[in-house]
């Protein structure tokens, strides 16, 4: 006798199957981030959906195409299958953060100002947001957002890495010493927190001002 399943219970199974496919595809960039693309790309082609998708974006990041991995999570955030909003906003703040590793404020503007139309209270997005505005030189919006952020999430280290880092760049070495070292002791193992304190030390050691990219 044969096992007829319900639509519901089967659309249960394949999201579980989905989702753990989408988890070892992402595994597996760590290791052969190539394989991991060819890979993806198959499954994508074979119905993957949105987790195909975005493993293949990852994979192309890791491979070095900031740009067209940022491409192809900006695309998924608009697609019919692109997920629940949380998840659009979710793509988008990934692709800000690349659209900044390629050193692209303009694109990464547009991206964090379209997500944020999902999830305004979006930490990730207001943080990227704020970083475009800094990569931009436009430092006294970006720490007003950075300030916000903190505000409402004063735990965020990375929030308060940043905000210190708009105090640095502004010479208030006073205000970033405080900030940067309130976050080194909510997470003392952030390498980039480290480095930055060790700016903003030998900058006060100096008496000098802050040399800005």
């Amino acid at each position: 006798m044969s096992i007829v399943f319900a639509p519901a219970a089967r659309a249960e199974d394949l999201t579980q199957e989905f989702d753990a496919k989408h988890k070892s595809c992402l595994e597996h960039i760590a290791k052969d981030n190539e394989q991991a693309f060819e890979e993806a790309m198959i499954w994508q082609d074979d119905g993957g959906g949105r987790r195909a998708k975005h493993c293949v974006a990852m994979a192309l990041f890791a491979l070095g195409h900031e740009d067209e991995a940022a491409h192809r999570l900006e695309a998924l955030a608009k697609a019919p299958d692109g997920g629940t909003p949380a998840m659009r906003a979710d793509f988008y703040a990934e692709a800000s953060n690349f659209w900044l590793l390629a050193g692209d404020a303009n694109n990464a503007l547009r991206s964090t100002g379209e997500g944020l139309k999902i999830s305004e209270q979006h930490v990730e997005l207001r943080i990227a947001h704020a970083r475009a505005l800094a990569m931009a030189k436009n430092y006294k919006a970006a720490e007003e957002h950075l300030s916000y952020i903190v505000a409402q999430n004063p735990q965020n280290a990375a929030a308060r890495r940043y905000l210190a880092d708009m105090h640095f760049r502004q010479d208030d070495l006073d205000k970033a010493k405080l900030l940067i070292e309130t976050a080194v002791n909510i997470d003392p193992t952030s390498v980039e927190t480290a480095l930055l304190r060790g700016r903003i030390n030998e900058a006060i050691r100096k008496g000098t001002k802050a040399e800005t990219p």
